[in-house]
């Protein structure tokens, strides 16, 4: 029986109603026979129980109810879980039959325009299997035999599953016979079937008889799928790390991976059933848990979810296998065959794989994994692309996925992808029960008609991808030594290319060089250098070489920018799409990723200009004078027919003939035709005859040729193998891409340059010279005489005329009738003739020669100065092709890190040759050619180097910047790189401003390393909250872990969990406590108060964590330290600022001695470790280890140390570093206690420099406190504490007596009424009276008022009693003289009511004795007697 290929379908052996057990013992148990494999599967029993919950957990499902097992049918449809003795056994015999069927399901878009199925139809694919039992024992048991015919040479395991119903086999095709067990084994598609014996799913204690339910074998679902032959045989890489979590290396398909919207660059897959493609390189987390509603599509890092879950390597169980499939070329391995036939089954749509990727995940345990784990997954998944479709397709081992569901933490586990872009798709098993969706290969998709198989497309729209047309064309390449040996280099300038015949202008080209429009916003490369003509101009080779190859050049301005090699020369009429221009398109400018360029340049070599050399040109003009190829100029009036140019070499030969005739009536003749003949692997004739109308009539190999318009040249040409005809102001031939003559027509008369290349030197004869650089020997004759340059003209006429053709014209008409005899009129004797007539020419003429003797000769100064029109052109054209730019040296390239200074010298050879000087703060060109770079950013920068000669032509050399902004130097990738944006000033060039890719260490991540290790980046639990300093908080009550893996807790093992006569049964986050019948009560153990209670959901935010109080069941947050309040709602709290990723490094620059001959990595480890045993561990890494070449043992090592927003640490970093760093050093600790060997010359202060150095203000920058999402935080520098976010609610935020709340929009203030006072305003700014005091305040005034006013009345009162007027009444406001006698008047006066007494008595005063008092006799005067005036 030949073996099975792919495609056909093994035995299928269905058993409808089979109870397999946990528990097999004996060979039965995972044996592997070519016979029949026999399993014994025990029954158990168990006793009826009360539960009763005692725990503060609540476990993710219902808790399974214990069942009492029955003897009967009825008890096979369950399984068994337990201990039980073997009981008697009945043994059946198995046999089945599978038809296949296939329905496809209609549906109102079901075919596409083309009429092919629509790739979104669903295909419903299925088998119809029918199963027959034949008993060969008497009475069914519950322990039953059931003997299950197996694929010969394959192990199957049976374990609590449905996954031994059917037994794998391959999918479609003819199944053999079922009855014959025997054949050979597939060639392909053979699974390794699992053959350890499996575990008992769930814990359960001696009394607890706790009971799973499994899934059951599955009524006619049909045939399995089998793996893909895996394992080191099968050409596999083993992964393996044997820790929890592990990722894969890279992988990075060349022509990238569609997924989604994107081309994706790079994808890795982790233990955890998940294959995932980062942004960067740099980012390669592996989360654990998967989301628990499935994708949504905007996950941040796509992924294709073939089993996620979380497994467990690390305890020597199971392993992972990988191989890739490039397929560019033809060859097909058969695996990548039978992927195309189910894609193209499957999903109807034609397909031919590029690059395939199989990964296999073999008995994968879940977590925490045991020695010995038997309860393992083994699945495959397959990820295809032919570059601008992708497929994934995901094949599960029949009887290989035997997780324990019911004992794991989460059971979330997800079968699908997210591209991340919105496109994303959950396999349909995702929201059934976890019996159902950890059982894939027990199902199958709508779409196939195999179980365990489920294929996505996982492009989401139709792209270009030029990554893989660049990659063919790279492919079908030959090696250019094949074809690029005999091709000449370019033009040094612009006006060398237009002039020199070999190259032809091609607009074609030129339109390609136009930038492409950037998609979005592109930036665009800054040009510094901004040259004032930057005109692009590409010119090819005319011809192209003997192996069809040839060369494009490309000038900005009128100065060389650089050239290619091109294998396939196209024509100027040629109007298909250029292949060159093609490639070039595709390799270099639209996929991005320089190293395609890279590869082009290996393809077509670029080429430069130098070894260049010009054409050497000879002309003949008007009445014919001639220029040799050595520049001697003559006058030759010979009439007929004449050799002008004769030449060969091995290779080639050339011959130009000429034909004059009279000019007019004159003695005089010209050019009217000329005949040039090629000779190499074919013979090429033209020739050029003038009109009657003053034009020029073509005849290629003696036909008549029509000239057709080209877009690429801009001109009227005729291209025929060996030779181009370029018909423009003059009519030029190109022959072979070597010889060029140029005719043209000018009042009356033809004239002729020849333009040979330098390989025809020294082997020239004819009227145009001998070609050595010699113009002594160019009048030699055909038979090898020379006559002097000083010859007369007479002289030199006859030696013109031993150069007649004679017999061998090339003309196609011969010469008619010739008048013999013909002799010119020559310039001396025209002057004789007539002396004025010549000084009147020669001053008309200036001079020129020729124009005075055509003018003489024919009468016409038309006529002569037309001929010295042409000599000047002629001239001009010959000295700028002679003419060559400055040769700029020095390496184009420059690499810079950060904001590192880079200085380098150019240097510009040639005559006067000095640098265009250009100033900026960015980048800085002398007039002498030193350049300096200080990068400031990562925006696009082109320069253009441009140095001037003397004969005013500019070089230019465009330079290619490479800048790494990776975090540490060291870092940095200079190898690979990658455009910013897609941009290129040059669109002829890879783009000049390149960023360098970053290999991270020290766990930091992001495009330029600038994300420090963030533990929360990994993903946490289900429900765990993380922190960014600490990582993942501890895992839920009732499991155990780290916060990121947490599993449950067997509380039942520990002996604790149900004091007093209560069974323990453990589920998963809680266990159940039963009590025996009748019995309640309120202690631990049974019916405790919080045994049906858990935390609300939600009842905790921002991060807390939620526990019930063990005695009054209140739910309780611990919470961050931000916030205030019992549910962490309200912040306010103080908290210490993470670093921001950009903050940068405080870094010193040290110059060291060692004592001894070191390596720079020796230096590197013993730097390392004193500064890693400095006080403060403050240290990361050292950068820019140089070797400082002159000083012998000596190194430059810059040091890198991280700041914090401890005011310790910056203090360190600041004040302390130098002085530390020398202590260090220089102490006995710093050299021997690290542990090294490796010893340092004394270091001094000046020894270590500054190079990063931050101010607390500077510092400031690089903190925020938008941790938590709250608004308002301010940041804070404490001397004693540093960094601090600080709440304005600590700052009197809330003004008069405000309660302050800091809520997730910011502080808020509730205002509280004072004294009179309601206060109003978002800060309890603003200020109110009540009514009510405003009332009180107002009648307080009145009565205030009134006071006043009655105590001002009765003032006024007193007053007024008081009053005396002149002498009126006496009051003691009175003044009067003192006096220590009182006259008796005055004081019976005051006192009148003692009576009257003596006129004068005495009165005694007390009398300050300090105080001098002179006292005067009283006098008395009579009545009538005036007072004395004082």
């Amino acid at each position: 029986m030949s073996p099975p290929v792919l495609g056909d379908t093994s035995p299928a052996v269905v058993a409808s109603s089979v109870t397999p057990s946990t528990g097999a013992t004996g060979p039965a148990a995972g044996r592997s026979d070519a016979g029949l494999s026999t399993v014994t599967a025990p029954s158990s029993t168990a006793s009826s129980t009360t539960s009763a919950l005692y725990s503060p957990r609540v476990p993710p499902g219902p808790p399974s109810e214990a069942t009492s097992s029955t003897h009967g049918p009825a008890a096979e449809d369950k399984p068994s879980v337990g201990a039980s003795s073997l009981g008697t056994a009945s043994t059946y015999t198995w046999e089945a039959t599978a038809t296949s069927w296939t329905a496809p399901v209609p549906s109102s878009d079901t075919e596409t325009s083309a009429g092919s199925p629509s790739r979104d139809t669903p295909v419903v694919t299925g088998h119809t299997t029918s199963a027959m039992a034949k008993a060969t024992g008497s009475t069914p048991s519950p322990s039953v035999t059931h003997d299950v015919p197996t694929a010969p040479g394959r192990v199957t395991s049976h374990d609590a599953s449905p996954a031994f119903a059917a037994m794998p086999s391959l999918a479609g095709g003819t199944p053999p016979a079922a009855t014959s067990p025997t054949g050979a084994a597939p060639a392909l598609g053979t699974q390794r079937g699992p053959a350890t014996a499996p575990r008992t799913p769930a814990h359960t204690t001696a009394s607890h008889g706790h009971q799973l339910s499994e899934p059951q074998p599955s009524h006619g679902l049909g045939p399995a799928v089998s793996l893909y032959p895996f394992g080191a045989e099968g050409g596999d890489t083993e992964c393996i790390q044997r820790t929890v979590d592990f990722n894969s290396p890279l992988f990075k398909p060349e022509i990238g991976f569609p997924f989604g919207k994107a081309l994706r660059d790079s994808l890795y897959f982790t233990d955890n059933g998940q294959i995932i493609f980062p942004p960067t390189d740099n980012v390669v987390p592996s989360n654990p848990n998967p989301p628990a509603r499935g994708f949504s599509g905007r996950e941040a890092l796509p992924t294709v979810a073939v089993f996620w879950e979380d497994a467990d390597f690390s305890r020597g169980v199971g392993t992972t296998w990988y191989q890739e499939y490039p397929t560019l070329g033809s060859t097909r391995d058969p695996l990548v065959r039978d992927v195309e036939a189910k894609i193209e089954k499957y999903l109807k749509t034609p397909y031919t794989a590029r690059w395939t990727l199989k990964v296999t995940w073999e008995k994968a345990p879940a977590y925490p994994s045991q020695q010995d784990d038997a309860q393992t997954s083994t699945y495959q998944a397959v990820l295809s692309t032919d570059g601008n479709q992708s497929f994934a397709l995901l094949l599960y081992q029949d009887g290989g996925m035997r997780w324990d569901y019911a004992g794991l933490a989460a059971g979330n586990v997800l079968i699908g992808f997210s591209s991340g872009d919105g496109y994303a798709q959950n396999n349909e098993l995702t929201q059934k029960p976890p019996a159902v969706k950890y059982r894939p290969d027990q199902h199958r998709s709508s779409g196939t008609d195999v179980r365990g198989l489920w294929l996505y497309r996982l492009d989401s729209r139709g792209r270009v991808n030029y990554r893989l047309r660049c990659l063919a064309w790279l492919q079908a390449q030959p090696a250019p030594a094949t074809w690029s040996t005999e091709l000449p280099p370019c033009p040094c300038s612009r006006p060398q290319a237009e002039l020199d015949p070999r190259y032809r202008r091609s607009r074609g080209a030129e339109r390609g060089a136009e930038p492409p429009p950037a998609a979005g916003a592109a930036a665009t490369p800054r040009d510094v250098s901004d040259p004032a003509d930057t005109a692009m101009r590409v010119l090819r080779t005319a011809s192209p070489s003997r192996a069809g190859a040839g060369v494009r050049c490309v000038y900005r301005g009128t100065s060389f920018l650089e050239g290619w090699q091109e294998r396939a020369w196209s024509p100027p009429t040629h109007t298909t799409a250029d292949e060159e221009l093609e490639a070039f398109e595709w390799c270099c400018r639209r996929v991005g990723k320089p190293r395609f360029c890279t590869r082009f340049a290996e393809k077509r070599p670029r080429t430069g200009c130098e070894g260049y050399l010009p054409p050497t040109p000879a002309s003949a003009f008007g009445d014919p004078h001639i220029t040799t190829l050595d520049g001697l100029t003559y006058t030759f009036n010979g009439l007929g027919d004449f050799v002008l140019l004769q030449v060969g070499d091995a290779r080639s030969s050339f011959v130009l003939q000429g034909r004059t005739a009279r000019t007019g009536t004159a003695q005089a003749t010209n050019f009217v035709a000329f005949a040039a003949q090629y000779i190499s692997s074919t013979t090429t004739t033209v020739e050029w005859t003038l009109g009657s109308q003053g034009d020029i009539q073509v005849l290629l190999n003696y036909q008549t040729i029509q000239f057709s318009y080209s877009q690429d040249m801009g001109a009227e040409v005729h291209y025929s193998p060996g030779v181009l005809l370029v018909n423009a102001s003059s009519v030029t031939a190109t022959f072979d891409g070597t010889v060029s003559i140029s005719i043209s027509a000018s009042a009356g008369l033809l004239s002729v340059v020849c333009s040979l290349p330098d390989r025809y030197r020294n082997s020239t004869k004819g009227l145009l010279g001998v070609w050595d650089n010699n113009p002594a020997d160019d009048f030699q004759m055909p038979n090898g005489t020379i006559i002097p340059v000083n010859s007369s003209e007479e002289e030199i006429f006859s030696y013109g005329m031993t150069w007649a053709v004679g017999e061998h014209s090339l003309f196609t008409q011969p010469l008619a009738t010739p008048e013999k005899n013909f002799t010119p009129i020559f310039l001396s004797r025209l002057r004789q003739e007539n002396e004025s007539q010549y000084q009147r020419a020669a001053s008309q003429c200036r001079g020129s020669k020729e124009c005075i003797y055509d003018t003489l000769s024919t009468g016409d100064v038309t006529l002569g100065l037309a001929t010295q029109s042409l000599v000047e052109d002629f001239q001009e054209k010959k000295t700028a092709l002679n003419a060559f730019p400055p040769v700029i040296t020095g390496d184009p390239s420059l690499t810079a890190f950060r904001t590192q200074r880079v200085t380098r010298q150019y240097r510009a050879e040639g005559p006067g040759a000095l640098f265009v000087p250009h100033i900026s703060p960015e980048l800085n060109i002398s007039e002498n050619g030193t350049l300096t770079w200080e990068p400031r950013g990562t925006a696009p920068l082109s320069v253009t180097l441009q140095a001037v000669g003397s004969q005013h032509l500019a070089a230019l050399l465009q330079l290619s910047f490479t800048l790494c902004s990776c975090r540490t130097s060291h870092e940095c990738d200079y190898n690979d790189t990658a455009t910013v944006n897609g941009s290129s000033l040059q669109p002829v060039s890879p783009s000049p401003w390149q960023l360098a890719a970053c290999r991270c260490d020290d766990g930091y991540s992001g495009p330029f390393c600038q994300h420090p290790p963030d533990p929360c980046a990994q993903g946490c639990f289900p429900g765990v909250g993380c922190d960014l300093l600490t990582g993942c908080d501890p895992c839920p009550p009732g499991l155990t872990g780290d916060g990121r893996h947490c599993s449950d807790i067997d509380e039942c093992a520990q002996g604790t969990a149900c004091p007093g006569n209560g069974t323990c049964t453990n589920t998963v986050g809680s266990y159940i406590c039963s009590c025996p019948a009748g019995v309640e009560g309120e202690g631990p153990g049974c019916g405790t108060a919080c045994g049906s209670q858990s935390c609300p959901e939600g009842f905790c935010s921002n991060g807390g964590r939620c526990h019930l109080h063990p005695s009054s069941c209140t739910p309780t947050c611990v919470c961050p330290p931000a916030f205030t309040d019992h549910r962490c709602l309200v912040a306010g709290g103080d908290f210490r600022p993470p670093a921001s990723p950009d903050l940068p490094r405080r870094s010193v620059c040290l110059r060291v001695r060692a004592l001894q001959n070191a390596t720079a990595g020796e230096v590197n480890v013993t730097v390392s470790a004193i500064l890693g045993s400095l006080e403060v561990k403050a240290f990361q890494s050292n950068t820019n280890i140089t070797r400082m070449a002159a000083a012998g043992f000596a190194f430059a090592v810059v040091a890198e140390f991280s700041y914090g927003s401890s005011s310790s640490v910056i203090r360190f970093l600041n004040e302390e570093l130098v002085g530390a760093i020398v202590s260090a050093f220089n102490g006995r600790r710093g050299q021997r206690d690290v542990g090294t060997h490796l010893l340092f010359e004394h270091l001094h202060l000046d020894n270590v420099t500054d190079v990063v150095k931050l101010t607390v203000a500077e510092l400031r920058h690089y903190f925020s406190c938008a941790l938590y999402g709250y608004e308002g935080y301010q940041l804070d520098y404490v001397g004693t504490s540093g960094f601090l976010c600080i709440s304005p609610c600590k700052k009197g935020y809330c003004q008069h007596g405000g309660r302050c709340q800091h809520l997730p929009e910011g502080p808020t203030c509730s205002c509280t009424p004072f004294s009179i006072f309601s206060p109003a305003g978002a800060r309890c700014e603003q200020l109110a009276v009540s009514l009510a005091a405003f009332l009180g305040i107002l009648l307080g005034a009145l009565a205030l008022l009134c006071l006043l006013l009655a105590a001002a009345c009765l003032a006024l009162r007193l007053r007024r009693r008081h009053r005396d007027p002149w002498g009126t009444k006496d009051t003691f406001w009175r003044p009067r003289q003192f006096s220590s006698l009182t006259k008796a008047a005055e004081r019976a006066e005051s006192t009148r009511s003692h009576g009257s007494g003596r006129l004068w008595e005495p009165q005694l005063q007390a009398i300050d004795p300090s105080v001098q008092i002179r006292i005067k006799r009283p006098q008395v005067r009579a009545p009538n007697q005036p007072a004395l005036q004082p």
